[in-house]
């Protein structure tokens, strides 16, 4: 029997003309979308924060040439789209900021648009007042795993910028509170794995132990933590209180670490003490520094698949770099500057070349989590890839904090999303493109301001 296709924006008809529109319905997605799908949906986030410069691929459908801005991304090509063309538009000579603007172009106004599809303004500075995609996701295919989501990001500090706010995270609950990303490889290691024997209903009674003095220094804190509380001004107990909320959300976790696991599950290698900053002197008469994100970002990515793989979490965000970052560019390119002012810098004989390189090697954290998903076989039958979403993102498009062309990579889902190409909607935003990513994972709703979907994407 003809399997039957209802129409997004479907309503009931009632007597009088009374309408009532449909719940989200399975039979509302593309055919092949939910065909002998019955594997998890899954949803990864990876952010770069630098505006991007050469991103756009030349030539559009399957036969682009990738750009040296995404160089990294072409062992993956086949596995990935990238979709370029989406603008998030500035306040206008009417003073009236559209739909899903920024307001200015200060650094972190960008945030709120990008991740959220609202507005910023002058007197929210961009801080998210509603859910990012990845909690979105969260609410729907993350309630019945042992970690609802999970968020990283691999620069530990802002360096010369220190904390930037808004630019030091890219995941936000429903009423916008903010989940603030674990930058230590070790603790989140220690979250995931520690005692985690898939092959064993009983964990390790070692290892058990060692939680238990763990959570006997968590205790330490707090306590030392409530005296202190008195003591400081009342913003500062706010933040108190945030981060007291952060160690009890770790002592549950601790204190129930999941058993078992599904096949191909296992705990990955302890990655030892976190790398130490390193302090590098720029060309700008400042100091900044580099504490080895390159190899902190790898062992992210590849916690990120294990939790996959062992269905601990179903939704995770990895932010490479913060928004405006300040990481020494020395210690993998050589050059005396720090990763946001060489981005101004036109006296720089081959600021391009590096720039390009910058965003290329984010944009390798996002190609090893995808190329590692499609490598891993899912239980049900073919690959993980095939039903997790992966999107990579960037702060900016190529002009000085602009964003009028920003280049997004997208993967997997490819029952739902055209892959292989490059895509380029007329007009579009990055909500539309959440939009579309949501959708495909069989979340009907509209994201933030501008609604719609992007139709080129879609299989």
């Amino acid at each position: 029997m003809k399997s039957l296709r209802i129409p997004r924006r479907a309503f009931l008809a009632g007597a009088g003309g009374v309408a009532v529109a449909l719940p989200f319905l399975e039979a509302m997605l593309p055919r092949k979308a939910w065909a002998a799908d019955t594997a998890p949906c899954r949803y990864v986030a990876t952010f770069a924060g630098v505006e991007q410069l050469d991103c756009e691929p030349s030539g559009t459908g399957p036969g682009y040439t990738m750009p040296d801005g995404f160089a990294d991304l072409e062992e993956v090509r086949d596995h990935i789209s990238i979709v370029s063309g989406l603008a998030i538009a500035g306040t206008g000579a009417d003073g009236i900021t559209p739909p899903g603007g920024k307001t200015n172009p200060h650094h972190g106004n960008i945030m709120k648009p990008l991740l959220t599809g609202y507005r910023s303004t002058n007197d929210d500075h961009g801080l998210p007042h509603s859910a990012s995609a990845d909690q979105i996701v969260a609410d729907v295919h993350g309630t019945d795993t042992h970690y609802r989501s999970l968020e990283y990001r691999a620069q530990p500090e802002g360096y010369r910028y220190g904390d930037t706010g808004t630019g030091s995270r890219m995941s936000y609950e429903a009423d916008g509170t903010p989940r603030t990303p674990q930058a230590s490889p070790q603790l989140a290691y220690e979250s995931l794995f520690s005692g985690f024997d898939p092959s064993n209903s009983t964990p390790d009674l070692s290892a058990q132990a060692a939680l238990a003095r763990k959570l006997s220094v968590l205790d330490l804190v707090k306590e030392r933590g409530d005296a202190l509380m008195s003591r400081v001004s009342q913003y500062d107990q706010i933040r108190l209180e945030r981060h007291f909320d952060e160690i009890r959300d770790l002592e549950t976790r601790l204190a129930n670490l999941p058993t078992g696991g599904g096949a191909g599950c296992g705990a990955p290698p302890d990655p030892g003490a976190d790398p130490s900053a390193t302090s590098y002197p720029t060309n700008d008469g400042h100091s900044t520094g580099y504490s080895d994100e390159e190899l902190r970002g790898r062992i992210f990515v590849d916690l990120i698949h294990m939790a996959l793989v062992c269905d601990l979490t179903r939704v995770a965000s990895l932010m490479v770099n913060y928004e405006q970052s300040g990481m020494s560019l020395e210690p993998i390119w050589g050059s005396p500057w720090e990763m946001h002012a060489i981005t101004h810098e036109d006296s720089v004989v081959d600021r391009n070349e590096i720039w390009n390189a910058v965003t290329s090697w984010q944009s390798s954290f996002f190609g090893r989590l995808v190329a590692k998903l499609a490598d891993t076989p899912e239980p049900s039958g073919g690959n993980m890839l095939e039903n997790t979403v992966v999107v990579h993102m960037n702060s900016g498009g190529r002009t000085g904090h602009g964003a009028n062309n920003l280049c997004f990579a997208v993967a997997g889902r490819p029952s739902a999303l055209r892959m292989g190409e490059h895509i380029r909607p007329a007009g579009g935003h990055p909500a539309q493109l959440f939009q579309t990513l949501l959708y495909s994972l069989g979340i009907d709703t509209d994201f933030g301001e501008v609604s719609g979907l992007l139709p080129d994407l879609m299989a």
